[in-house]
């Protein structure tokens, strides 16, 4: 059962938290742990630092999971419709496939998830949020192994 996504507003800030795809890596919780504490009911508490501090954080997630928009930010111009984006996928030692870039995933419900900038794909099989990663692979000892295409 997938969790909802939640979203939090402060100002001009705005910063939506992914737990389907959170990796659990604690870049949040390190870098601003008056803003990003577990331990609180409402753990994410944009009024404690500026906009600025904790947009340069949440880009920072190494999922995706966290994501933020400024509502006072000019619009990005958008590229033109000609150049695609590509996507990235890199395998992690011991650990996930990180794929980046414009991301569509079907799930086997039928349900649609889009994602604009980076997930973490199990590969352990151990994930409870498959298809995506939540760090099993730490706890299962998963040891990655490197084949190459015969030829």
């Amino acid at each position: 059962m997938r969790k909802p996504l939640q979203t939090y507003t402060h100002g001009a800030l705005t910063v939506t938290f992914d737990p389907n795809v959170c990796l659990h890596s604690g870049v949040c919780l390190h870098a601003l742990p008056r803003v990003f504490d577990i331990t609180q009911k409402r753990w994410i508490q944009l009024e404690h630092e500026p906009a600025n501090l904790i947009a340069d954080v949440v880009s920072r997630c190494p999922s995706g999971a966290l994501q933020y928009e400024m509502a006072d930010a000019p619009a990005a111009p958008e590229p033109p419709p000609t150049t695609a984006s590509p996507v990235l996928m890199e395998l992690l030692a011991d650990g996930p496939v990180r794929v980046e870039g414009p991301i569509r995933i079907t799930l086997e419900s039928g349900e649609i998830v889009e994602k604009p900038g980076r997930v973490h794909l199990c590969r352990c099989g151990a994930s409870q949020k498959k298809p995506f990663c939540d760090g099993s692979h730490k706890q299962t000892g998963f040891k990655s192994t490197v084949t190459l295409p015969a030829g």
